[in-house]
């Protein structure tokens, strides 16, 4: 049991529901109807999105080893639980296993078009690339994690339509800022390297993908849209901020991620897809569950 736990923390498991919901929310903002014939498109998109998000935080861990060493890390890395080098290949494995899964699933007609795979191989050059730079520059390592997320819904309605409406633009925007937030939040989390301030800033800008989503959507709603800012604005991100005040920053972290998938269902509220909505913010709690258990920091 400790050494599956050890690989929960290392591969951050806890945080997948949030990567489901940023699938949920390119399916939902760019498919006109859910049928049973986009079940094939979204469940290839989950599970290679899956790969390729537990492959890089392995990878992330094995890199940072030596440095997490040094600044008092328990990470099992770190800690020596599970070797760096067993860390490496485990991670370069599931992201191989991830971009395969998503270059082979294709569109709703079952063809693998060309659009998706630049997409797929995108979101893998920047996985590595976080490695590279993440250390060396904070801004291009808060820039290439902004893309990583905002390149899920992109990819997601790549796979299932073949093209990317502005709306599904507008949600991208979204995620990138509010993941910019969580890189600035987490940053120093445990000490070692320099604090960026303001990462609540970034939290507020994602309304803007909430407005751009409501103004754009055909079925968007003021109310729909007002109920979606306030769901942000009044109640998840004070209750990041207050923990950060705190000084709880692990928790503040824990929750600004559990908040990707609350801004999922937000966007997905403004512009009307109640359903998916619905299934995003269950997302949102199955992540602070998942929590629970370690990992999700």
């Amino acid at each position: 049991m400790s050494g599956l736990r050890d690989w929960w923390t290392t591969l951050r498991a806890a945080n997948l529901p949030t990567v489901w919901s940023n699938v949920l929310l390119g399916a939902g903002l760019s498919l006109p109807t859910f049928n049973l014939g986009v079940v094939p498109g979204i469940a290839g998109a989950i599970v290679g999105v899956s790969m390729l998000y537990l492959g890089g935080m392995a990878i992330n861990d094995a890199g940072d080893a030596t440095f997490d060493r040094a600044n008092n890390s328990t990470r099992p890395v770190a800690a020596r639980r599970i070797s760096a080098k067993t860390a490496a290949v485990t991670g370069g494995l599931l992201v191989a296993i991830g971009f395969a899964t998503v270059a082979t699933t294709g569109g709703l007609t079952g063809d693998t078009d060309f659009e998706s795979l630049i997409a797929a191989a995108a979101l893998t050059a920047m996985i590595f690339l976080y490695q590279i730079v993440h250390r060396r520059n904070a801004v291009a390592a808060a820039a290439l994690m902004a893309g990583c997320r905002g390149c899920v819904p992109v990819l997601t309605a790549l796979l299932l339509t073949d093209q990317v409406s502005p709306i599904v633009w507008w949600a991208a925007a979204g995620v990138a800022l509010w993941t910019v937030g969580i890189t600035c939040i987490g940053r120093g989390e445990r000490g070692g390297e320099k604090r960026i301030p303001l990462g609540i800033i970034w939290l507020i800008l994602a309304i803007i993908g909430i407005m751009g989503v409501g103004w754009t959507s055909p079925s968007g709603s003021l109310g729909a849209i007002g109920a979606a800012v306030l769901i942000m604005l009044a109640a998840w991100t004070p209750a990041v901020h207050s923990r950060i005040k705190a000084g709880r920053l692990t928790a503040a972290v824990c929750w600004a991620i559990a908040g990707i998938a609350v801004l999922d269902s937000s966007m997905l509220l403004a512009g009307g897809h109640v359903g998916w909505s619905a299934a995003s913010m269950v997302l949102a709690g199955a992540t602070l569950g998942a929590q629970r258990l370690g990992g999700g920091s």
